[in-house]
């Protein structure tokens, strides 16, 4: 039932999303060099890397580590306000779409995280799929605490 729920909503909201979507990455493109979209493995429900979309936040060639590990200067002036608005995270409605993620749920970790994986393991924790919002965030507990 959780994944009609996503689904419809997803759906609903895509037609309105898509073109915000476009304006920012393209403004992305226009403030630094590189895509407008951001693609990350991560590791979703049972498991399984998948492709996470996000807007790009940061500067091209910025390494692949988690967040709370990143210089702030990295981070774009269009980013800080994407990332303060939760507007980077609007393409997350495609993966949403094909079904890698939910709307509420863990977030998904990066197959780096080592510790957050083994310790989401044993908690059970892979058994539902990641998603765009979820406990951590509404407690606003992040990795760097």
């Amino acid at each position: 039932m959780k994944r009609t729920i996503d689904l419809i909503l997803a759906l609903a909201i895509a037609p309105f999303a898509l073109p915000v979507t476009a304006v920012l990455a393209l403004a992305i493109r226009l403030e630094s060099p590189g895509p407008g979209l951001f693609i990350q493995e991560r590791v979703g429900r049972n498991e399984q890397p998948f492709k996470l979309y996000k807007l790009r936040t940061m500067h091209a060639g910025t390494d692949s580590v988690p967040t709370h590990e990143i210089d702030s200067r990295t981070v774009t002036r269009l980013g800080n306000i994407l990332r303060s608005t939760k507007l980077d995270e609007l393409p997350q409605l495609l993966n949403v779409i094909k079904g890698d993620m939910s709307f509420v749920g863990p977030r998904p970790c990066l197959p780096t995280q080592v510790d957050l994986i083994e310790a989401r393991r044993s908690r059970g924790v892979f058994a539902i799929r990641p998603g765009i919002t979820g406990p951590a965030q509404l407690a606003s507990i992040d990795m760097s605490t």
